[in-house]
């Protein structure tokens, strides 16, 4: 999947870096590990709607997200957005657990990102695999993704 992401940055024109490092699939393995930045890290997580479809939700790495406030972000129940395991995850969209990115790899995924990302900050984030990471601003991930920024991580 690492090289599908790539392949759609650049399909796009995306401005963007990739660092390879040892395997990281957590954001306390990711500040424990890499050498970026924690508070400049993009956490992504893969929800699956029961109506249909696919969510790729961005938070800071140190933020929890508020699934009531994903949910109502796409117009549905707490419990019409489900977390899939990570068997469905990788039948789904393809993806390991611990290496989502939020560039979609297919049409019917919608990513949301929250509104608490430092928009004038350079971001580190999952591209695919759990030994790479992407260096992007956010400018650049909602123009890629057509995503959208709402408020959906828990707290002020």
């Amino acid at each position: 999947m690492y090289q599908i992401v790539l392949n759609r940055l650049n399909k796009s024109g995306a401005n963007y870096a990739v660092h390879t490092h040892a395997d990281s699939r957590t954001f306390a393995d990711a500040v424990d590990k890499l050498p970026f930045p924690p508070d400049r890290m993009l956490k992504t997580i893969a929800f699956r709607l029961k109506a249909g479809g696919w969510v790729l939700a961005a938070c800071r790495g140190q933020d929890a997200l508020d699934y009531k406030k994903l949910a109502a972000a796409f117009g549905v129940k707490r419990d019409e957005i489900v977390r899939p395991t990570p068997e469905e995850l990788l039948a789904g969209l393809g993806l390991e657990a611990g290496a989502v990115s939020p560039i979609p790899l297919r049409p019917d995924v919608q990513v949301v990102f929250d509104t608490r990302v430092d928009p004038t900050q350079t971001l580190f984030t999952g591209a695919g695999q759990p030994d790479r990471t992407l260096e992007i601003t956010l400018s650049e991930l909602v123009r890629v993704t057509a995503g959208r920024i709402v408020d959906i991580a828990k707290g002020t």
